[in-house]
């Protein structure tokens, strides 16, 4: 084989590996739910002198249950995703009972929340989530789609 061949299959090797980053897996999570299941923003105190003053803040605990029984035994990294939000970028902050990973993101990003071998048909945890926006937070009602998808090894 010579190295122009080498350097072909070495490309397509590196295409193949690219595409599947590109094309993660939406895992089923409709069994997740949030206590209390509609949680109201909250102004955050102004302190005087503050440059940045205002925004929201909301505390609300998420029983994640993701469905992964088509993954048993496989290596992988699950995300959750937090799609851009059209009216005002959110943060969530979150800790876990340990299943998961805790983290931080952006509307617009994701986040790993777990990385290794899918041990089983579904993956649970008890997450407590602190959302925050700017005070450009105009909405009284507003869904919050996060979700989580799978990058296999």
């Amino acid at each position: 084989m010579t190295g122009s061949q080498r350097l072909v299959i070495a490309a397509l090797g590196m295409l193949a590996f690219g595409s599947s980053l590109a094309n993660p897996f939406r895992l089923d999570d409709s069994l997740s739910y949030t206590v209390p299941p509609n949680v109201q923003m909250q102004w955050l105190p102004f302190a005087r002198g503050q440059m940045n003053a205002g925004g929201m803040e909301a505390w609300v605990t998420v029983n994640i249950r993701i469905d992964t029984r088509d993954w048993i035994g496989r290596t992988g990294r699950i995300y959750m995703v937090l799609p851009r939000d059209e009216a005002s970028s959110i943060e969530a902050v979150w800790t876990t009972q340990g299943r998961l990973q805790g983290g931080r993101l952006v509307s617009g990003e994701r986040a790993l929340v777990y990385a290794g071998t899918i041990p089983g048909a579904t993956l649970e945890d008890q997450i407590q989530v602190r959302l925050r926006s700017k005070a450009d937070w105009t909405s009284n009602s507003r869904r919050l789609n996060f979700h989580f998808e799978l990058d296999t090894n």
